[in-house]
């Protein structure tokens, strides 16, 4: 099948100015800079197959836009090894360059000024778009995304799904082989996902179309990706397929916790809690003066069961979804010394 994407020890390092705090230390910090040391990513390793479509999860700030800038060679790592296609991305060679797109879901790469047709026609130039090719994939495009409208508006006059979707057409008029997406679906109405997740699916079976993707919207990453990547803090958490990411959250439940005596209900609650500290893998999701929720394995409910009388309590097992699973990782993984 090949490799897409290889990553060896990659890390990145930013170099921030020290603040002062008077003139005397101006002076200092303007003759003599002083700088710290901040690391985006740390010794990052992960191969990816052609052909995937892998999802890139973390919180903000675990590097996620570091990596696609310099897997797409807007960036460069402090050092390790990177491979895209074969090319080192830093070195924006022209046959790199042809085969990739870039989405910004908070950058645009149109002219903002100009109708949108403006820029793809300025876009199949310098692509050297044959005009059939231009003309069948423009149509196939607007046709999906539901662009036949907008074409001719000035960018600046676009909603934000409307200038998001065009961002993606500009991005797939050159059929790359590999596309990245960096949150492209912030703010969007579900309208306006639905499309864009509908068409990418589309592309990955018709043309094979690689996809890189990040997005705070999980429900993105369910729909279109195989694979999954989950950082924090610059590090890799979890390197593995959809199917296996999801088997590991089906092992866990939310317990709802209530007392049935209002009156006793604080002491009794507090009573929970103490038993609970005595039953292993449990994390508290909601600490309420009435109410308790905690994540748990299925393993351990009997174990839940059996500590504690009947009639007192009133227990709600219920599933959690695949967003709530991933939220609750970041909360376990933000209280860890890494």
């Amino acid at each position: 099948m090949g490799t897409l994407i290889s990553l060896k020890s990659v890390s990145k390092n930013y170099y921030l100015a020290r603040g002062t705090t008077g003139a005397v230390d101006w002076c200092k910090q303007l003759i003599n800079p002083q700088y710290d040391t901040f690391q985006a990513l740390d010794s990052i390793c992960f191969t990816v197959p052609k052909g995937a479509a892998v999802g890139f999860i973390g919180p903000n700030g675990a590097g996620k836009s570091s990596l696609i800038k310099i897997l797409c060679g807007i960036q460069k790592p402090t050092s390790g090894s990177v491979r895209v296609l074969g090319y080192d991305p830093s070195l924006r060679e022209k046959g790199f360059l042809k085969k990739i797109g870039v989405v910004f879901g908070h950058k645009t790469s149109l002219w903002w000024d100009l109708p949108v047709k403006t820029s793809f026609d300025t876009y199949q130039k310098i692509y050297g778009i044959s005009d059939r090719d231009y003309q069948e994939r423009l149509c196939e495009l607007s046709g999906a995304l539901n662009l036949g409208k907008v074409l001719h508006k000035p960018v600046r006059n676009l909603s934000l799904g409307e200038r998001v979707k065009c961002e993606l057409t500009l991005n797939l008029l050159h059929s790359p082989s590999l596309i990245f997406l960096d949150e492209p679906t912030v703010g969007l109405d579900v309208t306006s996902k639905y499309e864009i997740r509908k068409y990418l699916n589309f592309k990955r079976k018709s043309d094979d179309l690689s996809v890189f993707l990040t997005s705070h919207d999980l429900g993105d990453i369910e729909s279109c990706c195989d694979d999954a990547i989950i950082i924090d803090r610059g590090k890799i958490r979890f390197d593995g397929s959809m199917r296996e990411l999801s088997e590991r959250f089906t092992s866990n439940v939310k317990l709802s916790v209530s007392v049935k005596n209002p009156t006793l209900s604080e002491l009794s609650l507090l009573a929970f809690k103490n038993a609970m500290f005595g039953v292993e893998d449990v994390n508290i999701l909601n600490d309420g003066s009435n109410y308790l929720t905690y994540l748990l394995p299925k393993a351990s409910l009997r174990s839940v069961f059996n500590l504690f009388p009947e009639g007192v309590y009133n227990l709600e097992v219920s599933p959690v979804d695949f967003e709530n699973n991933v939220v609750n990782l970041f909360k376990n993984w933000s209280g860890e010394n890494l």
